[in-house]
């Protein structure tokens, strides 16, 4: 008898690993998105708006928690800060480097980049972008849950991700012979 129960509990053991997700990868993680975030920083905590759509291609408005509409965005060849109608645009980006804006666009850029990640635990990758840094990501969806840049105190937590839509523009003009 006792021996049939090892058996049995060695053969669930068996089948029950056989059943786990598999463990996530870097490209499983989606870096396009658009969400809110909380965002902790050495001058406090604000929650914004975050739009991502690839390496140097992000914006973010601060909703509450600082002065809220206050908004940056980068665009590959350019920066643009926006507050109560008065906009200031440049090549550069004119925040400090380890403001809460620039650490987040940043070390996301880095994080995108091929073999910068490394896995640490099931959801959760490392990497380096001039300081360490920790993100964690829900294995389902790839969308990051956790950006933690100890170095720089800054700490921020993504949610309410919008629903990502496929738009086309059909030509329904009938093609001549």
């Amino acid at each position: 008898m006792r021996r049939s129960v090892i058996a049995a509990a060695a053969a669930l053991c068996l089948l029950l690993s056989g059943c786990a997700s598999p463990r996530m990868e870097a490209g499983d993680l989606d870096f396009q998105f658009d969400c809110k975030a909380e965002i902790h920083y050495p001058g406090g905590s604000v929650t914004c708006s975050f739009q991502r759509a690839g390496p140097e291609d992000a914006g973010l408005e601060i909703l509450s928690g600082g002065p809220a509409g206050l908004s940056w965005s980068w665009s590959g060849n350019g920066f643009t800060a926006l507050y109560q109608g008065l906009a200031a645009s440049g090549e550069n980006c004119i925040l400090p480097q380890d403001s809460f804006a620039s650490v987040l666009v940043n070390t996301l850029d880095q994080a995108e980049k091929t073999d910068s990640l490394t896995p640490t635990h099931d959801n959760e990758f490392s990497g380096n972008a001039g300081y360490d840094y920790t993100l964690t990501a829900d294995p389902e969806t790839g969308k990051i849950l956790t950006l933690n840049v100890p170095e720089c105190d800054v700490k921020a937590e993504f949610y309410d991700y919008a629903q990502k839509t496929i738009s086309a523009e059909l030509n329904l003009d009938p093609v001549p012979d």
